[in-house]
Protein backbone atom coordinates (compact mmCIF):
# COMPACT_ATOMS: atom_id res chain seq x y z
CA UNK A 1 0.00 0.00 0.00
CA UNK A 2 1.24 3.51 -0.80
CA UNK A 3 0.65 5.98 2.03
CA UNK A 4 0.99 9.79 1.85
CA UNK A 5 1.80 11.40 5.22
CA UNK A 6 -0.29 14.47 6.08
CA UNK A 7 0.92 15.03 9.67
CA UNK A 8 3.59 13.70 12.02
CA UNK A 9 2.19 13.59 15.56
CA UNK A 10 5.20 12.54 17.62
CA UNK A 11 8.48 10.71 17.80
CA UNK A 12 9.11 8.30 20.62
CA UNK A 13 6.01 6.63 21.90
CA UNK A 14 5.39 5.30 25.38
CA UNK A 15 8.53 5.62 27.57
CA UNK A 16 10.45 7.19 24.66
CA UNK A 17 10.37 4.18 22.34
CA UNK A 18 11.83 4.20 18.85
CA UNK A 19 8.65 5.01 16.91
CA UNK A 20 7.03 7.71 14.80
CA UNK A 21 3.26 8.26 14.88
CA UNK A 22 1.72 9.88 11.82
CA UNK A 23 -1.50 10.43 9.92
CA UNK A 24 -2.20 10.25 6.22
CA UNK A 25 -4.12 8.36 3.63
CA UNK A 26 -3.69 5.69 1.03
CA UNK A 27 -2.32 7.46 -2.02
CA UNK A 28 -4.48 7.66 -5.12
CA UNK A 29 -7.23 5.50 -3.70
CA UNK A 30 -10.64 7.02 -4.29
CA UNK A 31 -12.47 7.71 -1.05
CA UNK A 32 -9.48 6.85 1.14
CA UNK A 33 -10.00 8.01 4.71
CA UNK A 34 -7.30 9.43 6.92
CA UNK A 35 -5.55 6.83 9.07
CA UNK A 36 -3.14 7.11 12.00
CA UNK A 37 -0.20 4.70 12.07
CA UNK A 38 2.77 4.06 14.34
CA UNK A 39 5.98 2.89 12.69
CA UNK A 40 8.95 1.41 14.56
CA UNK A 41 12.40 2.71 13.64
CA UNK A 42 13.39 -0.84 12.61
CA UNK A 43 10.60 -0.91 9.98
CA UNK A 44 12.03 2.12 8.14
CA UNK A 45 14.08 0.43 5.42
CA UNK A 46 15.80 3.35 3.70
CA UNK A 47 15.66 6.11 6.33
CA UNK A 48 18.41 6.12 8.91
CA UNK A 49 16.61 8.23 11.50
CA UNK A 50 12.85 8.38 12.20
CA UNK A 51 13.15 12.09 13.10
CA UNK A 52 13.51 12.78 9.35
CA UNK A 53 9.95 11.61 8.59
CA UNK A 54 7.78 14.61 7.70
CA UNK A 55 4.44 15.57 6.17
CA UNK A 56 4.33 15.21 2.40
CA UNK A 57 6.31 11.96 2.30
CA UNK A 58 5.06 8.98 0.33
CA UNK A 59 5.84 5.50 1.65
CA UNK A 60 5.12 2.01 0.46
CA UNK A 61 4.00 0.05 3.53
CA UNK A 62 3.87 -3.66 4.18
CA UNK A 63 1.35 -4.40 6.92
CA UNK A 64 0.78 -7.37 9.20
CA UNK A 65 -2.76 -6.66 10.35
CA UNK A 66 -2.54 -3.09 11.63
CA UNK A 67 1.20 -3.24 12.38
CA UNK A 68 3.68 -1.77 9.87
CA UNK A 69 6.31 -4.42 9.14
CA UNK A 70 8.16 -2.44 6.49
CA UNK A 71 8.08 1.20 5.41
CA UNK A 72 10.08 2.38 2.40
CA UNK A 73 10.28 6.06 1.45
CA UNK A 74 9.39 6.57 -2.22
CA UNK A 75 8.99 10.33 -2.55
CA UNK A 76 8.46 13.64 -0.77
CA UNK A 77 6.80 16.96 -1.51
CA UNK A 78 10.11 18.82 -1.34
CA UNK A 79 13.59 17.84 -2.41
CA UNK A 80 15.28 18.92 0.84
CA UNK A 81 13.25 16.60 3.06
CA UNK A 82 13.69 13.68 0.63
CA UNK A 83 17.49 14.05 0.54
CA UNK A 84 17.71 14.64 4.31
CA UNK A 85 15.69 11.49 5.01
CA UNK A 86 17.61 9.28 2.57
CA UNK A 87 21.02 10.63 3.57
CA UNK A 88 24.07 10.82 1.35
CA UNK A 89 24.31 8.45 -1.60
CA UNK A 90 27.15 6.02 -0.95
CA UNK A 91 27.71 3.82 -4.02
CA UNK A 92 29.46 0.49 -3.38
CA UNK A 93 31.98 1.15 -6.18
CA UNK A 94 33.03 3.98 -8.51
CA UNK A 95 30.25 4.93 -10.91
CA UNK A 96 30.75 4.95 -14.69
CA UNK A 97 29.09 8.37 -14.96
CA UNK A 98 26.53 10.70 -13.43
CA UNK A 99 23.66 9.02 -11.58
CA UNK A 100 20.13 10.33 -11.00
CA UNK A 101 19.37 10.29 -7.27
CA UNK A 102 15.89 11.82 -7.54
CA UNK A 103 13.61 13.71 -9.92
CA UNK A 104 10.49 15.88 -9.76
CA UNK A 105 7.22 14.69 -11.28
CA UNK A 106 4.82 17.55 -12.00
CA UNK A 107 1.93 15.07 -12.39
CA UNK A 108 2.46 13.59 -8.89
CA UNK A 109 3.68 16.85 -7.38
CA UNK A 110 6.47 14.91 -5.65
CA UNK A 111 10.24 14.46 -5.68
CA UNK A 112 10.76 10.76 -6.36
CA UNK A 113 13.76 8.81 -5.07
CA UNK A 114 15.87 7.12 -7.75
CA UNK A 115 15.91 7.42 -11.51
CA UNK A 116 12.77 7.58 -13.66
CA UNK A 117 11.78 4.65 -15.87
CA UNK A 118 12.61 4.75 -19.57
CA UNK A 119 9.78 4.22 -22.05
CA UNK A 120 9.40 5.12 -25.74
CA UNK A 121 12.72 6.97 -25.74
CA UNK A 122 11.82 9.23 -22.82
CA UNK A 123 11.80 9.34 -19.05
CA UNK A 124 8.59 8.36 -17.24
CA UNK A 125 7.66 8.65 -13.56
CA UNK A 126 8.01 5.39 -11.61
CA UNK A 127 4.93 6.30 -9.57
CA UNK A 128 2.36 7.46 -12.11
CA UNK A 129 3.86 6.44 -15.46
CA UNK A 130 3.53 9.93 -16.97
CA UNK A 131 6.33 11.42 -19.05
CA UNK A 132 8.82 13.54 -17.08
CA UNK A 133 9.03 17.03 -18.50
CA UNK A 134 12.48 18.60 -18.54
Amino acid sequence: MQFLVSEVHNFGGFFGGDTVTLSGQRWREAGAEEETLTIDQAALTNIGERHNVSAGMLFVLELAGERVDKATLLAASDHGSLRRALGPALPPAPLPGPTVLSYHCTHCGLWVAGAPDEADGGACCRLCGERIES
